[in-house]
């Protein structure tokens, strides 16, 4: 895109290859880089501000801890997502943080092997691949019903939303980006949604459409005491981990080929089968390649 000299009261508006409009980063690209980065550092500083107030709080109750966790870090996260075009890997780095975050509340780590399916099941959260699309289309659905403006056609959004950039930059080794146009289409066959023209005019319809797999289910009513046994299993499989680190470190500590033979009068070991005379530092590998029978003998481990 070349540079246009644009000037206002004297003043020349610089050109710049991506510049911050309310909290929301905008890229001549329309890459969504720096925009899903900006928006994981808010959300985290957002979310760490309320690590020792709520999260680490014993007295509240974890149904409370999720629900503010949905008013205060979501929002922060999924900011302007109504026009994102995230490729998988922007998607998949969302979604990290997202478990991450519902992991802490309900006080699991990596270590206790709770998949993602299960974490999502027990608090009862929606996958943030679903909250995203619901964003998409509630916005594209406000977009549908927006009315034309006398003779000029279609408003000027409508035109933007549904807009081409023929410079924006392939990913590497991945093909072209998605437009949002392809997301979109892409949402509406995930959701089962023939005719959007027609449903979009219908916002009651159009909203119990979208948000069909983004409703927040009841956090399970025994989650303390699955969350106990996660932690009992990895306990248990650190105690196994430890118990077979020391048992290594035992037969590590085995007979040594030198403690066993003896020198002679040169500083030399002798090899109890082929009777090969070798210096400290090589009597060791050769005894045990040689001298097996004498090994297992000797209690000398390969």
């Amino acid at each position: 895109m070349p540079d246009i000299d644009i000037v206002i009261r004297n003043q020349k508006v610089d050109m710049v290859e991506s510049f911050a409009y309310l909290g929301c980063v905008v890229t001549r690209d329309q890459s969504p880089e720096k925009e899903t980065e900006t928006r994981i550092a808010k959300a985290s500083s957002a979310f760490n501000m309320l690590r020792n107030v709520i999260w680490y709080r014993k007295t509240i109750s974890i149904e409370a801890k999720l629900r503010i966790f949905g008013v205060c870090v979501i929002p922060v996260l999924l900011c302007g997502s109504e026009v994102w075009s995230l490729t998988v890997a922007h998607e998949r780095r969302l979604n990290t943080f997202y478990v991450a975050c519902l992991r802490t509340i309900i006080g699991v780590n990596l270590g206790d092997r709770m998949s993602n399916e299960n974490l999502l099941d027990l608090t009862g959260q929606p996958c943030l691949e679903n909250i995203m699309r619901r964003n998409r289309l509630r916005w594209f659905g406000h977009v549908n019903r927006m009315e034309n403006v006398g003779d000029e056609g279609p408003r000027l959004v409508k035109k933007i939303m549904f807009s081409y950039f023929p410079d924006s930059k392939r990913p590497r080794n991945a093909g072209a980006r998605k437009r949002w146009e392809d997301k979109v289409m892409d949402d509406l066959g995930k959701c089962h949604i023939s005719n959007w023209r027609r449903d979009t005019l219908n916002k009651d319809l159009w909203r119990a459409l979208i948000n069909k797999h983004v409703h927040v289910k009841p956090v399970h009513w025994n989650i303390k005491s699955i969350i106990h046994d996660y932690k009992g299993r990895a306990e248990k499989r650190r105690a196994d981990h430890l118990a077979t680190a020391n048992g290594k470190m035992a037969r590590a500590a085995h007979v040594k080929v030198t403690s066993v033979l003896v020198k002679n009068q040169h500083n030399e070991y002798t090899c109890p089968k082929c009777r090969k005379s070798f210096k400290p530092q090589g009597i060791t590998n050769h005894v045990k390649s040689c001298a097996e029978d004498w090994c297992k003998k000797n209690g000398i481990s390969n």
